[in-house]
């Protein structure tokens, strides 16, 4: 396979979720307390009762056939890119089972890019105090992708 420029990626997921450590501990002591036969069971390490995919390859198959609920984000990450300028793409939501990385494929970053690129590079560079210098073009690895996950099916 030959090299391919990808932006960082990142995923999200649209929800909260709490845990209550200190009750939990508590509830752990407590049932040591109360069995101590089960003390060495409480502090085994936990063995899931299937097998956990090991490799890259299998962790992809399980996370592509799992639907859900996206929205791509695609931005320049540079400081000296204003705010107002810095997305380059806020997709729809869309229900898919596609893996993020196979997701970035379906959207036109080439096109997208190209048009940043055009404003990009009439930004002056803020680090540079002397003179003025302009912003070098983007390249698609300088770029960020966000892949907020809304609801899995």
């Amino acid at each position: 396979m030959s090299h391919i420029e990808l932006p960082q990626m990142a995923s999200s997921a649209y929800a909260s979720n709490t845990v209550d450590h200190a009750g939990m501990y508590q509830l752990m002591v407590r049932r040591e307390q109360a069995h101590p036969e089960w003390a060495a069971a409480i502090s085994a390490p936990f063995q899931p009762p299937f097998a956990l995919p090991q490799t890259y390859k299998e962790i992809a198959q399980v996370a592509a056939t799992q639907r859900r609920l996206v929205q791509i984000f695609i931005a320049d990450p540079d400081e000296n890119v204003p705010l107002s300028q810095c997305l380059l793409y806020s997709g729809e939501q869309k229900l898919t089972d596609l893996t993020d990385q196979e997701l970035f494929f379906e959207v036109d970053v080439k096109a997208r890019l190209d048009t940043h690129n055009a404003r990009r590079t009439k930004l002056t560079n803020k680090a540079v105090k002397e003179r003025t210098e302009h912003l070098e073009p983007a390249r698609v690895r300088d770029l960020k992708m966000t892949v907020v996950t809304i609801a899995t099916f």
